[in-house]
């Protein structure tokens, strides 16, 4: 006689990911070569769009930092969720940092060589200093997860240290994900590799893949609410010097 149905319209509807993964159907590609996956019809928005009577749930769980939250709850959630201010704000290890990379070089077809390695050092890092928390890495293009994944395992040959936080676990375990196949993940710690940015001319062109597509916005809502305690955000460019006309 009931019926309750669940979930968030301001992240990714259902997309044709699957048939694509197993080759059941084909797609474009973007110029990193990832596929323009299709979104596909929300049994959700079918039930929004009826008329049923509404109501958001406004207690964010996950983070236990609020400056985790902060950019999604202003922008995508007309700051109505609730969540509670930090004290230790000064904490490095703690809510979310900025990590310029000032020697990032976008190469073109969704890599960053140099902000991989920088990505892969803090990596190591992580897994060095404090291995009790669980990371996850995201990427804004399957090109940068990979590069990163290759680099990764280079140096897990040279140093076996890293093996066992490496390793893959059920639950919990360590992951490098971009933004098509992260949703539905959580860790400690995350990091963000942003990878656009200058090329070796010093112009930033503004093409940045899926985010540029259908539904961009709520990938980006998605890789950016991934984080418990910790995200660390890479990029080889700043704010500033994105120009929205340009965009």
């Amino acid at each position: 006689n009931q019926l309750v149905v669940v979930g968030d319209p301001k992240q990714l509807p259902p997309t044709n990911f699957f048939s694509l993964a197993i080759g059941a159907s084909a797609a474009p590609t973007d110029e990193d070569g990832t596929p323009l996956y299709e979104a596909s019809e929300s049994i959700l928005e079918e039930f929004m769009a009826s008329g049923v009577p509404m109501s958001r749930l406004k207690w964010h769980y996950r983070s236990t930092h609020e400056s985790l939250i902060t950019f999604s709850n202003v922008s995508f959630y007309d700051g109505d969720l609730y969540t509670f201010p930090s004290v230790d704000r000064a904490n490095p290890r703690r809510g979310l940092h900025f990590e310029y990379v000032a020697d990032g070089v976008y190469e073109g077809k969704g890599l960053n060589l140099v902000e991989v390695l920088r990505v892969v050092d803090a990596i190591v890092q992580h897994v060095k200093e404090t291995p009790d928390l669980t990371l996850g890495v995201g990427t804004f293009n399957m090109r940068q997860q990979i590069a990163i994944q290759d680099e990764l395992e280079a140096r897990r040959r040279h140093d076996t240290t890293l093996d066992t936080f490496l390793a893959p676990r059920e639950e919990g375990g360590f992951f490098v994900k971009n933004l098509e196949n992260i949703q539905g993940d959580e860790r400690d710690v995350i990091f963000l590799s942003v990878t656009y940015g200058k090329d070796r001319f010093g112009k930033i062109r503004y093409n940045f893949g899926p985010l540029n597509g259908q539904n961009g916005w709520r990938r980006l809502n998605v890789l950016t609410t991934r984080a418990k305690i910790c995200m660390r955000v890479f990029s080889s460019m700043r704010g500033e010097e994105i120009n929205p006309a340009g965009a």
